[in-house]
């Protein structure tokens, strides 16, 4: 009877030491921390019309259709309706500012002609959503660097849409 609640007492001490650090674990993973009740409103894929101009200001030089996607805990793709063999993927990393308010970081590689890596561009961008969260405006900078990273220039585009949905 001696050895049954030894084995009893140890089991209980396993048995709670095991659930408490399950239950710390969780707690410590948890789910991502929210600045506010709109933290996640801009999940979703947005159909939006981009115009690029010379950050010193004058008309836009280039505008186009693009593809922006948010996805849960903070990253995303961009993918602009231009001719894909002179830009890699656009990988996107975003985060709440609070509010309606975002902002939106990707980066992605050129290529020349011949398919040759050139550098890279990185879009830093702020966005915000209306109040029912299914139109989209923005603006922003986009610094072009060559493939030793030294900086060739920058371009600001604005932007806004509105929310992609399955139906019709």
């Amino acid at each position: 009877m001696k050895h049954l609640h030894k084995i009893i007492g140890i089991t209980s001490v396993v048995l709670i030491g095991t659930l408490f650090t399950s239950f710390t674990a969780y707690a410590a993973i948890g789910v991502e921390p929210r600045t506010s009740a709109r933290h996640d409103r801009i999940v979703g894929v947005w159909d939006v019309q981009v115009a690029v101009a010379s950050c010193a200001g004058g008309a836009p030089f280039a505008v186009f259709p693009a593809m922006h996607t948010y996805q849960f805990g903070g990253t995303g793709q961009v993918t602009p309706g231009t001719n894909p063999a002179g830009l890699s993927a656009h990988m996107m990393s975003w985060t709440h500012l609070g509010g309606n308010d975002y902002l939106a970081r990707f980066k992605a590689y050129r290529f020349d002609g011949t398919g040759k890596r050139i550098g890279w561009i990185v879009a830093t961008n702020e966005v915000s959503i209306n109040d029912a969260a299914t139109e989209y405006t923005g603006s922003g900078i986009v610094e072009m660097f060559d493939d030793n990273g030294e900086i060739l220039g920058a371009s600001c585009p604005t932007f806004s849409g509105t929310r992609f949905s399955a139906e019709p």
